[in-house]
């Protein structure tokens, strides 16, 4: 919508603040909506963790001690039982600094991308209505 012409610079000014203002306002809007959904999934993700973990370290262990008797009759039962933990330490660290890497995605990620788009579309034309060279 383009404004009536006989809007001084002064009135114009004070409506690209106040529309400023509003854009603001709507982006932490956004921003508040991502994080609540964010924190929604996240405790959702973690209950289900809690609820099932128990079940797989008790199965793990069983796992664990029959790879280590199976490993025993080529092995000393103290060679086997290392070397199963030997492996479990290698895995697990490989499981964690992969884990760890989805840490790395910035947050806010949906409301950085929407108001770096609202950046771009702005700045031409804050660019082109500050030039009042004739």
């Amino acid at each position: 919508m383009s404004p009536p012409r006989n809007l001084g610079t002064a009135d114009l000014l004070a409506r690209l603040i106040a529309d400023l203002g509003q854009l603001l306002s709507q982006h932490i809007a956004l921003a508040k909506l991502e994080l609540g959904t964010s924190a929604r999934r996240a405790a959702l993700g973690v209950a289900q963790i809690a609820a099932c973990a128990p079940l797989v370290l008790v199965g793990y262990c069983f796992l664990n001690a029959a790879l280590a008797l199976v490993l025993g009759r080529w092995l000393p039962v103290a060679g086997a039982v290392a070397l199963v933990g030997l492996l479990n330490v290698a895995l697990g660290t490989a499981g964690i600094l992969l884990a760890a890497r989805a840490f790395r995605r910035p947050m806010l990620d949906d409301s950085v991308s929407e108001l770096e788009r609202t950046v771009r579309t702005l700045a031409p034309r804050a660019t082109h209505a500050l030039d009042t060279r004739p």
